[in-house]
């Protein structure tokens, strides 16, 4: 991932656009990578890769992988008595969680990216973006490494956006504002 950063950067003006998207769906995949520092890697690769796309394009992207992000959060379901459940069908839903597991990371992974490639204005897909992202800061069957990319990404956010606050605010709505603010806050020992 760190050689995708670094070639990225270096050949993207040369790169045709079947070429950048190969790099970017390369950068995609290995967002889900079990491995934290290849994913973070990848993180960073894919910012570097996104800051070169067309606002078009990534309000496109940003779309799709909101989709996929509320899809993955995974929904309660009543509890089956164990005793009816056979061992393959154990293993299937084990199968099935770890796919979604991946799913999930990878479309938080990617709305991470792509928030973190405007560090210093809101591009009206942004708020959409973080609206989405602070879903899964509190899901409690979401991976830590998850909870704590969105976390992280959200203050940030907040962070590199403080100094015009004010101009930044009015992109939002009052729904996306709570949201970030519930995860940029830090919970009052009262509560």
């Amino acid at each position: 991932a760190h050689f995708l950063r670094c070639f990225q950067g270096v050949h993207k003006f040369l790169f045709s656009q079947e070429q950048t998207e190969s790099s970017l769906s390369i950068a995609i995949s290995l967002l889900s990578d079990d491995r934290r520092e290849v994913s973070n890697a990848a993180t960073s690769a894919l910012t570097g890769i996104l800051a070169t796309m067309p606002q078009s394009a990534l309000e496109d992207l940003v779309a799709k992988y909101i989709r996929i992000a509320n899809k993955s959060i995974k929904k309660k379901k009543k509890k089956i008595a164990d005793a009816d459940v056979s061992k393959e069908e154990v293993e299937e839903k084990a199968v099935k969680e770890k796919q979604r597991a991946k799913r999930q990371q990878r479309s938080v992974f990617v709305l991470c990216a792509v928030v973190m490639g405007r560090p210093y204005d809101t591009p009206p897909y942004i708020p959409e973006a973080l609206a989405a992202l602070s879903k899964h800061s509190f899901e409690q069957r979401a991976s830590m490494g998850v909870r704590d990319e969105v976390k992280r990404v959200c203050s940030e956010f907040k962070r590199t956006h403080t100094d015009n606050w004010e101009a930044h605010k009015k992109q939002f709505t009052q729904e996306q504002l709570e949201a970030l603010e519930d995860v940029v806050s830090t919970p009052h020992y009262y509560a």
